[in-house]
């Protein structure tokens, strides 16, 4: 069996790390399918974060719809009127009668308005539209745009290694295991990748790890890997021709949709509820100080001028 790939960029990354710099892992693995992942970990690369990486978006997939606010209200489908199932299920005739005379109408309308008859009156029809949710749709990427400037002929190979393995994770392998050929009728999936943001440090007091306040990033494919040999857009080159600059641009997308908790009575942190309330009263104490300041500045300036303060 092959041994784990494992490198760091800068050479000098575990150092750093230890006296408390912050880094990211990249971790590959095989892909079994589209959403399993296989057990042993093929490569674990440790690289700095590069500015301007650390971001995250959530979406929601909402779409508006005709009909939808009517149908919500009232039930919507052929179950208009119905409450209950089976033996228990019964209908509301009432229910049933106004869902079906707004449905109606609104046909009537819609079918009235087809030639601009009404709209020529400067009315539009009532579509009834509601904003309604329509499911996740999309799998979240992330970019990270790394610079590499080796400095001698070890970090040159350093840098190149782990761009080839970067490039195997990236591309499809054949079905046989080999290279291409006719005789191979399907590609396998290239690799799977997990990204941890980790924090540096070490010993009880600052110990090393996950950093658990930054977000976790799914299981993830490289869906696009960039390298660019000139930057700058001046070629340069070491005397043994190895490039001054590589700068590498990978963007993940996950294989897993975002789904929330569902804690619906909201996130139980008690310690930030106090503290909240906390600054409640105290924020509701100073107003009701300012408001009696104020009363007694007014008082006080009716009785130097001879003016009512109620009147003021």
């Amino acid at each position: 069996m092959a041994s784990t790939f494992i490198a760091d960029f800068p050479p000098s990354l575990g150092t750093a790390a230890a006296a408390g710099e912050h880094y990211m892992l990249i971790d590959s693995y095989e892909s079994l399918n589209a959403v399993s992942t296989g057990e042993t970990k093929l490569s674990s690369i440790g690289l700095y974060i590069p500015a301007g990486s650390l971001n995250t978006t959530h979406t929601g997939n909402y779409e508006g719809k005709d009909g939808a606010a009517s149908a919500a209200k009232t039930g919507g489908g052929l179950g208009l009127g119905v409450t209950g199932s089976g033996r228990e299920a019964s209908f509301d005739l009432g229910k049933l009668a106004t869902g079906l005379l707004e449905r109606t109408s609104k046909s009537l309308v819609g079918t009235a308005d087809q030639n601009g008859f009404i709209s020529a009156q400067g009315s539009a029809p009532n579509n009834y539209m509601a904003l309604v949710y329509r499911g996740p749709n999309t799998f979240r990427q992330h970019t990270f745009a790394f610079k590499f400037f080796p400095k001698n002929k070890g970090e040159s190979e350093r840098v190149e290694a782990i761009i080839e393995e970067f490039r195997r994770g990236t591309l499809p392998r054949m079905s046989n295991g080999g290279g291409y050929g006719l005789k191979d009728s399907f590609f396998k999936s290239p690799r799977h990748h997990k990204i941890t943001f980790c924090k540096g440090g070490s010993g009880a007091d600052f110990p090393g790890g996950r950093n658990t306040h930054l977000f976790k990033i799914g299981t993830s494919v490289i869906t696009n890997m960039q390298i660019n040999f000139d930057p700058q857009s001046t070629v340069g080159f070491h005397s043994d021709g190895v490039p001054v600059q590589t700068d590498l641009t990978l963007t993940f997308q996950e294989i897993e949709l975002q789904i929330s908790p569902d804690n619906i009575t909201g996130q139980d942190i008690q310690g930030l509820a106090d503290a909240v309330s906390q600054n409640q009263s105290s924020s509701q104490t100073t107003s009701e100080q300012q408001a009696a300041q104020r009363d007694a500045n007014l008082k006080g300036l009716g009785g130097q001028n001879g003016v009512d303060p109620k009147l003021g």
